[in-house]
């Protein structure tokens, strides 16, 4: 990116973030060739760095709201600026594996996923003859974690509704806006990670709780359709409609702050409009 007179990143081409169900045959490859690499880095240029910046070993993630340090002793709520930090920050990294990778997101409302559930990008067991990256990966936080991610979806049927995400649109306060939107998050990190039975005993999928969340290759996905209809509600409500006491505080442990990540173009992406199933109405 280069920098315009006044210093900020301005984006010279943008990296378009597609639906993973409508990821070509080459995308798809380069999105699962980026993950494996990143899997096989043990510094801080791997998926188990990156992964264990969201919980477990780091605990940097924001949700729901906390009260400010200091002077600010008003609620603050950075998940949506926070998440979309991340998610840039780590495509950066998987693109220096593969430049032809991007996140695509994962659209939980769509008729495909209330038939199937997880897209078969994410559940198919092998691909081309090796084990998907995209299905499972390895935890090693020493010494709580040292195992493959679990995951056990729920019915396809509990999954949220088109119309859950029109009525999110239809907010016009960014507060009500991120406190609706993250309950449904909160859904599907509960419907993805789901129960299941390991070893005769009851245990929980990684994406249900937070600690492990980010280790499911699973979630940046999901984080992309978040991110995309927080997007969504911006073309309809205007990039600055957040308080402004957010704007300068820093996202931690990133290099940016809350009014550097509000236009997703001088972040240098932008989302697949052809297949989007989610209306925007002026």
């Amino acid at each position: 990116m280069a920098a315009d007179k006044g210093g900020s990143a301005v984006a010279t081409s943008l990296l378009l973030r597609k639906n993973v169900s409508n990821l070509s045959g080459p995308e798809l490859a380069a999105l699962r060739d980026a993950y494996a690499k990143m899997m096989k880095i043990t510094d801080n240029r791997g998926y188990n760095y990156w992964s264990g910046i969201h919980g477990v070993p780091q605990w940097f993630c924001w949700h729901h709201g906390r009260i400010g340090n200091g002077s600010n002793a008003q609620p603050v709520d950075l998940f949506l600026p926070w998440h979309r930090a991340y998610l840039i920050l780590l495509e950066h990294t998987m693109r220096d594996q593969n430049a032809g990778a991007a996140i695509p997101w994962w659209d939980w409302t769509s008729l495909e996923s209330h038939t199937i559930g997880v897209p078969k990008a994410f559940a198919d067991k092998s691909a081309g003859g090796k084990p998907n990256p995209l299905r499972q990966a390895h935890i090693k936080v020493p010494p709580q974690f040292n195992r493959t991610t679990r995951r056990f979806p729920g019915s396809p049927s509990d999954l949220p509704a088109p119309g859950e995400v029109q009525a999110l649109l239809a907010l016009s306060s960014f507060s009500d806006f991120t406190s609706q939107v993250q309950d449904i998050h909160d859904r599907i990190h509960g419907w993805t990670g789901g129960m299941g039975v390991v070893g005769g005993k009851q245990v929980g999928g990684d994406m249900g709780t937070i600690s492990t969340a980010a280790f499911d290759p699973i979630f940046y996905s999901h984080h992309c359709m978040i991110d995309r209809i927080w997007y969504l509600w911006q073309l309809q409500h205007g990039q600055n409609n957040i308080p402004s006491t957010y704007l300068g505080m820093t996202l931690t442990p990133f290099p940016l702050k809350v009014q550097d990540v509000l236009n997703i173009h001088s972040l240098g992406y932008e989302y697949a409009s052809a297949s989007a199933e989610v209306t925007v109405h002026a």
